[in-house]
Parts: structure tokens; C-alpha cells; sequence
């Protein structure tokens, strides 16, 4: 009998850490696409500041058969560069981003899928539309209890 009761108080202790897990994994899954989410409002506001709220000291990025590490303060003059004088119609998620967080926590990755369709002032002042899918990975790793981007991988189909 108390040998039933042991396995019993077992399996109940493992379902117990199994439930709390899975529920640990929902909230960083939300957590990682709030700021996805957080992103698109960057875009859309043209907010380098927003953008770069996680963004680390270093980032890397993977796009055209090159690999680059690009400092905090060379990603911020890019989207200051790639936010002026642009506006956006759309970004917006094409399919549902696949997110997936390690079983420690301490690390994940989402696939997006974009559409973006956005308008931008060249120097002579002319605007020109940009239409494009944006599909690519990014990479996080929690930093002091916070979600920071620290690679990606980008692919990108230009709309006709």
C-alpha cells in the first residue's frame, strides 16, 4: 500500500512541475510576442527608441549570404537612417509567428512572417513606395530577467 501511495505522490509531483512549466512557457511565449507586437509600434511610430528597448550591446545578423555584428549604436543610426521621413501602411504578421522558448528559459526564437508596405523621402525630397515580405528568425536570450534580440536571420521577397 504505502508503495501505490508513493508512486501515486510521484506522478502527481511530476504532473504538478509538468503544469507549472507549461505555464512558465506561456508567459515568456507572451512575453516574446508582446514585443513583437512592440516592434510593429516602433515601425509604425518610427521609433528607434522603442525598437532598440531590447536590443543588446551587440547583435547579429544574418541577410544576403553575410554575417555582421553590429554595435547598440550602429543599429540605432540605421533605423534612425531607415525611420526618416518613412511612413507605414502596413507590417503586418502574414502568418502567426512560431515562437519557441527553451526549457530553462533562458532562450527562444521567433519566425515572423511580414508584410510591409511603407513610404519613404529619398534626398530630393521625392517619396517612393516599398513593398516587400519580410520572413526570418529571431533569436533571444533572457538577460537579467529581460528578453534581449541578439541574432536574426532575414529573408526578403519583394512585392510587385
Amino acid at each position: 500500500m504505502k508503495f501505490v501511495v508513493s508512486i501515486m505522490l510521484i506522478l502527481f509531483v511530476i504532473n504538478v512541475a509538468q503544469s507549472q512549466s507549461t505555464m512558465s512557457q506561456e508567459k515568456e511565449m507572451a512575453e516574446l510576442l508582446r514585443l513583437h507586437k512592440s516592434d510593429r509600434e516602433a515601425h509604425f511610430r518610427t521609433d528607434v527608441e522603442l525598437l532598440q528597448g531590447s536590443a543588446p550591446d551587440e547583435f547579429i545578423t544574418v541577410s544576403d549570404g553575410k554575417i555582421n555584428r553590429v554595435t547598440k549604436s550602429d543599429e540605432r543610426k540605421h533605423f534612425a537612417d531607415y525611420f526618416k521621413d518613412a511612413k507605414y501602411y502596413e507590417w503586418d504578421d502574414v502568418e502567426e509567428p512560431i515562437i519557441r522558448v527553451s526549457k530553462d528559459g533562458s532562450m527562444a526564437w521567433m519566425i515572423t512572417r511580414i508584410r510591409v508596405r511603407r513610404t519613404q523621402k529619398n534626398a530630393k525630397g521625392v517619396e517612393r513606395e516599398h513593398k516587400f515580405i519580410y520572413a526570418g528568425i529571431m533569436t533571444y536570450e533572457k538577460r537579467d530577467g529581460k528578453w534581449m534580440r541578439v541574432a536574426n536571420v532575414s529573408t526578403f521577397e519583394q512585392s510587385r
